[in-house]
């Protein structure tokens, strides 16, 4: 046997050095080769993901046929039109039309009566006596911004006082004036704007109660008027004024004026007249009401008026007065008058 040169040791040498370095190589190889159709296959399909997009907002920045844009702008037109009807807002209904729509659901049809007042309608509740005995009718007439059904005291007279021989007939009063009272800083200017407000008011709701007068005039007996608030004080200011006819007597609930010189007025009117009045006020009401009521008993007393009593009732919700205690008061006044 031979011994290897060192020629072949150095061929044998290089022989494994280039295979270890074409096995290094090979995979570098292969994988710069895939590296760009990769990329490149990505990016197509990226493209045509993208394209659908892409048609998309062309289309929505003008790239749209005919047909299709005018598809577009009635659809536009009717999101537009929907979206201006939801967002109308009707006027609201006036308080007399709310209370007049309330009569006309609560009450029965037969019992409402509507009236002529010159040229303005308005609506009454007609209920005829259940009693034997027909002592007269007794016309009432609610607070302003008060319904004719109200339940603090004019529905419950309204239903009871037929029981005790008497027709009533409730009024639906006007509302409360607009602008009143008056906002004017100066006292006088402010007197002066009141006074002008209410006898507006005034001129509307005399010949009301003119109408209802005339249609109580139909049955026998005497004639009652029982008046709340502020309307109780307008009443007094035409009966003062001879402007409607008086009553055989007065009954009034919380009646007031909404300043000071007013009820004071007011007091001075009551103890004035030659009309009988039952005065009824609340425990539980608003304080200076309460102090002008006696203010009222006080110039009664002054004057020697002949038929005056005023009477608080104990209640427990605030304007809202006692049935029964009120019914009470009512009959053992008109009791010890004569009716």
């Amino acid at each position: 046997m031979k011994a290897s040169t060192p020629h072949n040791s150095l061929v044998t040498l290089a022989l494994l050095f280039g295979f270890v370095l074409s096995l290094l190589i090979s995979p570098l190889t292969v994988n710069a080769q895939q590296t760009p159709e990769g990329a490149s296959k990505k990016a197509d399909d990226k493209a045509m993901q993208e394209q659908p997009m892409t048609d998309k907002n062309n289309m929505a920045d003008g790239d749209m046929t005919g047909d299709q844009k005018e598809l577009s702008d009635k659809g536009d037109s009717a999101n537009q039109t929907e979206q201006t009807e939801q967002i109308e807002i009707r006027p609201p209904v006036s308080l007399i039309e709310q209370f007049t729509q309330d009569i006309e659901r609560s009450v029965d049809s037969s019992l409402v009566t509507p009236m002529l007042a010159g040229t303005d309608d308005f609506l009454t509740i007609l209920q005829p006596d259940n009693h034997s005995t027909d002592r007269g009718i007794a016309i009432l007439l609610p607070e302003w911004e008060q319904a004719a059904t109200d339940s603090r005291a004019i529905n419950f007279l309204r239903q009871h006082l037929p029981d005790e021989g008497w027709t009533t007939i409730v009024i639906q009063p006007l509302t409360k004036p607009d602008n009143y009272p008056s906002q004017q800083l100066k006292l006088a200017l402010a007197a002066e704007e009141n006074k002008e407000i209410l006898d507006k008011y005034a001129e509307k709701l005399a010949p009301m109660l003119t109408t209802v007068m005339e249609k109580a005039a139909e049955f026998p007996g005497i004639f009652l008027v029982i008046a709340q608030g502020n309307n109780a004080a307008i009443l007094m200011d035409l009966y003062e004024q001879a402007a409607v006819e008086q009553p055989n007597a007065l009954i009034t609930l919380s009646a007031h004026r909404q300043s000071a010189v007013g009820n004071q007025r007011l007091a001075n009117q009551i103890a004035g007249s030659d009309l009988p009045v039952l005065d009824i006020v609340l425990k539980k009401d608003v304080h200076w009401i309460e102090h002008f009521a006696a203010d009222r008993n006080k110039a009664a007393k002054r004057e020697l008026k002949p038929i005056y009593r005023q009477r608080a009732l104990t209640n427990f919700r605030a304007g809202y007065y006692p049935e029964q205690a009120l019914a009470k008061e009512i009959k053992g006044w008109l009791t010890t008058v004569g009716w």
